[in-house]
């Protein structure tokens, strides 16, 4: 039960930090995905880094102390979040075109 409290916590800390870089834009990184008349849809990869950076220093932190058992349920958190965060479409933008109704 403590494993799999463990695993939720670091989960829930990673999908926030996705989250919270997804709507922030910290560092102002976006690529577009697809382009149509009505608009573009872009990623932005700022909540994506994020995510990846705790889950590295995490994993560093992890080594340091030798506890490298921990590394799995680690991998298996970052993993679960990530996939959450894009099911609910975090750091996907869509820009509409304003066309002229005359």
């Amino acid at each position: 039960m403590k494993r799999v409290l463990q695993i939720l916590t670091q989960a829930l800390l990673f999908f926030v930090l996705f989250a919270l870089g997804s709507f922030l834009h910290p560092f102002n990184l976006h690529w577009a995905t697809t382009v149509t008349p009505e608009g573009t849809r872009f990623f932005v990869a700022d909540g994506l880094l994020l995510a990846l950076g705790a889950f590295l220093a995490i994993v560093i932190a992890q080594s340091f102390r030798k506890r490298l058992c921990n590394t799995p349920r680690t991998i298996i958190a970052f993993v679960l979040a990530v996939v959450v965060g894009y099911i609910v479409k975090l750091g996907f933008v869509t820009t509409e075109v304003i066309r002229n109704q005359f």
